[in-house]
């Protein structure tokens, strides 16, 4: 499968899976107290950060992908070790329900249970990242969503007791059976452990790749999330109410550029560096070409899109919807050339400095402006923060592959005659598949 195509795929799934994200959050709104809905999304958000966080899925998908490891070693090493981060996360949650009494207790234990499967599915999913298997990653992905909106559809409409604990057992057990997939398509990888001893150092590999990396998980998710708690502290809760509705309309923009970062990156990983950084640099032509066009579309909309999505109150949203869709774009290539850094330099602590250089300007900027202009001094303060790291981040490219300026921005006619070509490839597909 081409990277065009790959895209389209991994489009395709982000689109359906942020579709059943939110009938979830209408699920769990009409069936949940306020209170207990709080609970359950809090544990899961949180569990999910640091699952995704602490798991080794960037360093397995850089072992297979650049440095051509085998892939059920590569798994089988990194099963040992999310083992080992998996009872410590259920020893944590047992800790909690022994010391806390009641519901709180209860709760804890459940998100202790909860981030194993997390851990590990996104530790076995890097492997079949830097397989190129788009296919195949994005059904272990959202499979655990699927399987945990029928369970709670079941716990929360077939059942009287609706509670957070309820709704968060059910989820709980959702992420677990999430993990069948890889009994049947990764058994060798499973077995790997019993049959060899492991390897000093891909181990110490692993786990060098993963705290620098997950370090800049850390750092991105902040960098994500702290304008919003800035408008809490510094303006109201008003404000961060409608603040967080314009960053919902403008980060639906990023489901373009992550699609492309996931098509690709195997092959910028597996490719030698001239071609890698060819293939990154056509991503993010094509990256601001969509991106550009969706922004521009999102922001003349944006008044009458926020009062149908949101409500007649949200309306103020507009505007700090109009100044994020700029830095959204600026930013959007940001994960392309994460992934030259990461898996075809094997250097992540650039992405770990350029997300600490967001995240600096933005706290900075945002201290400054949103005391005197609001939540629209926060969109301003993450604009800035975007655009200088962005910079940054093309500068540091540039320095470190064979490309030039003008290959990140400058299109060319073979770019533009991907999409009819894209358009007669699927069109021949659907009839393979009619016929």
């Amino acid at each position: 499968m081409g990277i065009a195509a790959g895209s389209l795929v991994a489009l395709l799934f982000r689109f359906g899976s942020t579709l059943l994200w939110a009938v979830i959050g209408v699920l769990t709104a009409r069936t949940l107290s306020v209170e207990d809905r709080g609970a359950y999304a809090s544990a899961v958000v949180f569990t999910s950060a640091v699952g995704g966080i602490t798991s080794l899925g960037a360093a397995t998908g850089y072992f297979v992908a650049n440095r051509k490891a085998d892939p059920a070693e590569v798994a089988g090493h990194s099963l040992v070790l999310s083992l080992v981060a998996s009872a410590v996360s259920a020893l944590c949650g047992a800790a909690v329900w022994l010391l806390v009494p009641g519901e709180i207790g209860r709760l804890g234990l459940l998100a202790g249970l909860l981030m194993p499967p997390n851990i590990i599915r996104n530790s076995l999913n890097g492997v079949v990242l830097g397989q190129g298997r788009l296919v195949r990653f994005n059904l272990v992905a959202n499979l655990p969503v699927v399987i945990g909106f029928v369970l709670l559809a079941l716990v929360l409409l077939g059942w009287s007791r609706r509670t957070a604990e309820a709704a968060l057992a059910a989820w709980t057990v959702a992420q677990y059976l999430g993990l069948l997939p890889f009994l049947h398509w990764g058994r060798s990888w499973l077995l790997w452990p019993l049959r060899h001893r492991p390897r000093r150092d891909l181990v110490t590999g692993l786990l060098r790749f993963t705290a620098v990396s997950g370090l800049a998980g850390v750092v991105g998710l902040l960098n994500y999330r702290v304008d919003l708690l800035l408008v809490v502290s510094l303006d109201s809760r008003e404000g961060a109410g409608i603040y967080a509705s314009a960053i919902a309309g403008a980060e639906a923009l990023w489901l373009f550029s992550s699609s492309i970062a996931m098509a690709s990156f195997a092959r910028v990983g597996a490719e030698a560096r001239e071609e890698a950084a060819r293939i990154t640099a056509a991503g993010v032509r094509h990256t601001l070409l969509i991106v550009s066009a969706g922004a521009a579309v999102l922001a003349l909309v944006a008044p009458w899109a926020v009062v149908v999505l949101f409500g007649p109150d949200y309306r103020p949203a507009a505007l700090p919807l109009r100044v994020l869709c700029i830095g959204t774009l600026l930013y959007a290539p940001q994960s392309l050339l994460n992934n030259y850094f990461s898996n075809q330099l094997g250097r992540p602590a650039i992405t770990l400095v350029l997300g600490l250089t967001s995240l600096a300007i933005s706290v900075a900027a945002g201290v400054v402006l949103i005391p005197v202009y609001g939540f629209v001094g926060a969109a301003w303060a993450t604009t800035l923060s975007y655009l200088v790291s962005g910079f940054v981040a093309f500068g540091l490219f540039l320095w470190l592959a064979p490309a030039r300026w003008p290959d990140l921005w400058r299109l060319r006619r073979e770019d533009l005659a991907r999409y009819p070509r894209l358009a007669r490839e699927l069109a021949m597909r659907a009839r393979r598949v009619g016929g």
